[in-house]
């Protein structure tokens, strides 16, 4: 692994911040953040040791799962839970948790190997999970991370900022620049700070520093490295949908020869079920999108067929489509990623928002 180092400029970017975490630091007592990360602590100190992962329960899964700030904008756990034991099992889930979190392999690689075998945890998740159990040691890898090491210039040393699942050399070579940064704030003056606390600045960073910069857009068609994430999109729409109230799934057979990236369902009274179809299309063939698309018309209960794309793209698919039969040109519906992409942080905020007053305890809280 290449090794990583901080310029001038970035330590310029990193100490105009230093301030502000000062401010938070003294403070850090009377916050209620902190009294929620401390529940949480205790919370995983107890849920993530190899003897309690060898019996975890389902409810024990629950806590673990609902209490990750990657799931706060789930309004239903028990959903989200029961999909993932569905998808996995809970046997599997448990092995894989203890060979993620203790096991020999070097955390990359261990990264890597529970992303292949657990389907339903995206890295927001995982890298949480690794960061709890190792604070001194794994950070945590989301959307508020990425975007203020975007804000602070390090998109230079760290290329995978715009991408939200990260493979496991990635998630190292983030690991190594958190490393960097806990050296700088200690040039600073800031010592004794875990990679949980680096988290903490990290999302002071951006939520100082968001409204400054430009949003994080998906990029241009002629820079592929920078091209957007499939599956983060495809995950967002599906979190989306379930907070509106929808059954929404992902990589659902809708028709014959029809496999959508993502539904949401409803049940409409005594007048049976609709469906919306969503189909994200990032490189593959429109003919193909097309096709998929009038196959899961046949399907009698979807209402809608949703492409989702760069804006670009959208104008391509656009004039394909323009071309097709009226019953079929009704039918579709166009939605930019970056709208996408707007609605989850919205509802994510939101759903903090709502969070905090309470309304509605889930089985799976933590008293």
């Amino acid at each position: 692994m290449a090794t990583l180092q901080l310029t001038a400029d970035h330590l310029t970017h990193i100490g105009r911040f230093v301030p502000a975490f000062r401010r938070f630091l003294d403070d850090y007592e009377q916050a209620e953040s902190v009294l929620a990360r401390r529940a949480r602590n205790t919370l995983y100190e107890n849920l993530l040791t190899p003897e309690a992962l060898h019996s975890m329960t389902e409810l024990e899964l629950g806590q673990i799962v609902s209490s990750l700030w990657a799931n706060h904008q789930w309004g239903n756990k028990s959903y989200l839970v029961d999909k993932l034991i569905a998808a996995n099992s809970l046997p599997a889930i448990a092995k894989h948790l203890r060979d993620l979190l203790w096991g020999a392999e070097e955390v990359g690689r261990r990264y890597d190997t529970f992303r292949r075998a657990i389907k339903g945890l995206g890295a927001a998740s995982i890298t949480e999970l690794l960061a709890f159990a190792h604070p001194q040691t794994c950070g945590v890898w989301n959307d508020a991370a990425r975007g203020a090491l975007e804000i602070l210039g390090l998109r230079d040393v760290l290329p995978a900022l715009r991408k939200a699942q990260i493979s496991g050399h990635e998630y190292r070579r983030f690991n190594a620049l958190l490393a960097l940064l806990q050296a700088a704030l200690e040039s600073f003056g800031i010592e004794g700070l875990d990679y949980l606390d680096l988290n903490s600045f990290l999302y002071m960073v951006w939520e100082l520093g968001r409204e400054q910069v430009r949003p994080m857009q998906p990029p241009s068609a002629e820079d592929d490295t920078d091209d957007f994430d499939h599956d983060a999109v495809v995950d967002q729409l599906v979190n989306i949908g379930q907070w509106l109230g929808f059954v929404a799934e992902k990589e659902k057979i809708v028709a014959r020869g029809a496999k959508v990236d993502a539904i949401w369902q409803a049940r409409i009274a005594n007048l049976g079920v609709v469906t919306y179809v969503f189909e994200v299309q990032r490189r593959g063939s429109v003919d193909s999108l097309i096709l998929n698309l009038q196959r899961a018309q046949n399907n009698p209960t979807v209402q809608r067929l949703i492409v989702v794309a760069r804006a670009e793209s959208l104008e391509r698919i656009r004039g394909e489509i323009a071309t097709l039969p009226e019953s079929f040109r009704k039918s579709v519906g166009f939605m930019e990623v970056s709208e996408a992409v707007r609605a989850a942080e919205l509802i994510g905020e939101l759903s903090g928002i709502i969070g905090r007053l309470e309304l509605v305890r889930s089985v799976f809280d933590v008293t």
